[in-house]
């Protein structure tokens, strides 16, 4: 093993596992935790795109069910979670097969994210995502008021 410890300074172990692997030195990798780290990026990734996909679909609740707040704000936020969900796909094309769970779980969070924003009722907001992914993502979508 190396001379830095994993669980005392990340930064070094990493840049000394870089190191190792570079120099072919496969007798020093800490390989237990470098697994781990593999792991933990692709679940960052994944964390990264719902997060996108909650600002996106809560802003876009907010915007069919609170018509009269409609603003420029929540306009620029859906422009550029849109922009972002695309680059994120295209920097990880593995979590394309991903979305359906990833929209799921994020429109759950987005519901309670409009609920706490809005004051709104959790009944006001459908159960399920109520757009497929490329209505929502379509630059020119726009949900039409709910009132």
């Amino acid at each position: 093993m190396g001379a830095v410890a994993y669980d005392q300074d990340l930064y070094s172990w990493s840049l000394e596992q870089a190191k190792f692997l570079r120099e072919r030195r496969f007798d020093q990798i800490d390989w237990e935790h470098i697994i781990e780290e593999i792991e933990d990026m692709s679940k960052s990734e994944k964390r990264a795109l719902q997060s996108f996909l909650e600002t996106l679909l809560m802003h876009l609740l907010k915007w069919r069910y609170q018509p009269a707040y409609q603003g420029r704000s929540w306009k620029f936020t859906i422009i550029e979670q849109r922009k972002r969900i695309i680059g994120h796909l295209a920097e990880n094309p593995g979590l394309k097969s991903k979305l359906p769970d990833v929209i799921e779980v994020a429109y759950g969070y987005a519901v309670s994210g409009a609920v706490r924003e809005t004051g709104m009722a959790m009944a006001t907001f459908p159960e399920t995502c109520p757009w497929e992914y490329e209505q929502f993502m379509d630059a020119d979508f726009w949900p039409e008021s709910a009132e």
